[in-house]
């Protein structure tokens, strides 16, 4: 693949592009590293691995200790160990709303990842967050409502954004994430994606941010293939208006996508300029890529 330089992507369309922020996946509790961390509570690994992802240009950090009722006791302490390393905001997976102490003590400092769009449990998120000023991210989805379109995604975005309102959460606490489903086929519905991410704008008179986590899309992937295929993916969900991404900070040339400006390149340009491969993503199997 070929490196082009950085104000060749500029002279698109003249457009002032935001700073799309990156929020650093690897302190998951499926990453065999941080799992180890955790369970020997080992300080100097967790720390390490804020240490790196944020010299690696994260903007923010992503904690996710999953469901196991042993490891909600441990959060505090993974809490103020990453906050010590790396001076970030911090994604905390929404078991956290069951404790609203560690809320207190964060007031105002992390944002809940995530909720889905069920609204009793989204209300009560909302009345929760609000109190300790936190953000809140809420997945495009709810019991009896797996989004298959666009108008599906976008239909729940509008039902967020009324509860919202109702409740008086502020919109530039919330996040939406439009939510990806891959199959094990290696395909992905980018398409749809991509289309409620460029509607998102005419929901309402302040536009609401959007998420997307890179790892989802390239599940069902080999996992050979997934840097090629989210360094694809990506330019095409900032163009489309996506304002925030969860991705590998690993990946150098991902990470230089995200922050040098390719991110804001039009799909054609990146292909004539020989920089990334141009797949069409709507249910396109990208084994072949």
């Amino acid at each position: 693949m070929k490196i082009f330089a950085q104000e060749n992507l500029h002279q698109n369309d003249g457009a002032v592009h935001k700073p799309l922020t990156v929020v650093g996946q690897d302190m998951h509790i499926l990453n065999l590293v941080f799992f180890r961390a955790v369970e020997e509570r080992d300080s100097h690994a967790l720390a390490a691995m804020a240490r790196r992802q944020a010299a690696a240009g994260a903007d923010a950090l992503d904690v996710n200790l999953g469901p196991a009722k042993k490891n909600s006791g441990l959060l505090a302490w993974v809490l103020e160990t990453v906050q010590e390393a790396a001076e970030l905001p911090l994604f905390v997976a929404s078991q956290i709303l069951r404790q609203q102490e560690l809320l207190r003590q964060n007031h105002g400092k992390i944002t809940v990842n995530s909720v889905t769009a069920d609204p009793v449990a989204l209300t009560a998120a909302m009345e929760i967050a609000g109190q300790h000023e936190t953000g809140l991210v809420v997945l495009l989805t709810k019991p009896g409502l797996t989004p298959f379109s666009a108008d599906d995604r976008l239909l729940l975005a509008a039902e967020v954004l009324e509860t919202a309102a109702n409740i008086g959460f502020p919109l530039e606490k919330l996040y939406l994430d439009p939510l990806f489903r891959s199959g094990p086929q290696g395909q992905t519905d980018s398409q749809p994606v991509l289309e409620t991410l460029a509607a998102l704008s005419m929901l309402g008179q302040e536009k609401v941010r959007s998420i997307a986590g890179l790892s989802s899309a390239s599940a069902f992937l080999p996992a050979a293939k997934r840097p090629a295929f989210q360094q694809s993916l990506l330019p095409l969900l900032t163009e489309a208006g996506l304002d925030a991404v969860i991705l590998n900070c690993k990946d150098r040339r991902l990470m230089d996508i995200a922050h040098s400006g390719w991110a804001t390149a039009t799909p054609a340009q990146l292909a004539k300029a020989g920089g990334l491969p141009d797949p069409k993503f709507a249910g396109v199997n990208m084994d072949k890529i």
